[in-house]
């Protein structure tokens, strides 16, 4: 099975330009208002940086790093939503600041739903690869590696 991408791009590697656009859309607003609010985004695509970080350098945590990112990505979304639809937001470039994020995260929120439906067991036996290399992770089961055992006795 192929690997999911969008453009060429992994879900890790979407998920890491993901967080570099929230956290510098927190940075340039915060640059342009001096509110320390306005560095929320900032916060969240430094989870988003970080679990696709993860992802890309340890493969063998890609479900747990990306269910992280998964979260992140819908908590932003939804604060940003709920801040703008019950207009808790104190300016119009907070209600701007905060659309953005939500967008920014929806969007990666709706790459990592379609990446996992990608991935989906399609019949009853199959494994679900959740967008990673089913031959490489074959591979690695294969051959895992140099084992080493330590007995202890309680006998005394």
């Amino acid at each position: 099975m192929q690997r999911y991408t969008i453009s060429g791009f992994t879900i890790p590697q979407v998920t890491i330009l993901a967080g570099v656009l929230m956290a510098t859309l927190g940075l340039g607003f915060y640059g342009f208002t001096d509110y320390l609010t306005a560095l929320f985004p900032t916060l969240f695509g430094i989870v988003l940086m970080i679990a696709g970080a993860v992802s890309v350098s340890r493969p063998e945590l890609n479900a747990l790093a990306m269910h992280f990112a998964v979260l992140a990505s819908l908590v932003a979304a939804f604060l940003g939503f709920a801040t703008a639809l019950f207009g808790t937001w104190t300016t119009t470039t907070s209600l701007i600041e905060q659309m953005l994020m939500s967008a920014i995260a929806s969007t990666h929120l709706y790459a990592c739903v379609a990446s996992y439906y990608y991935g989906k067991a399609k019949f009853p036996g199959d494994t679900q690869t959740c967008g990673v290399n089913e031959l490489e992770s074959a591979s690695k089961a294969r051959n895992p590696g140099p084992a080493s055992v330590v007995a202890i006795s309680l006998e005394s």
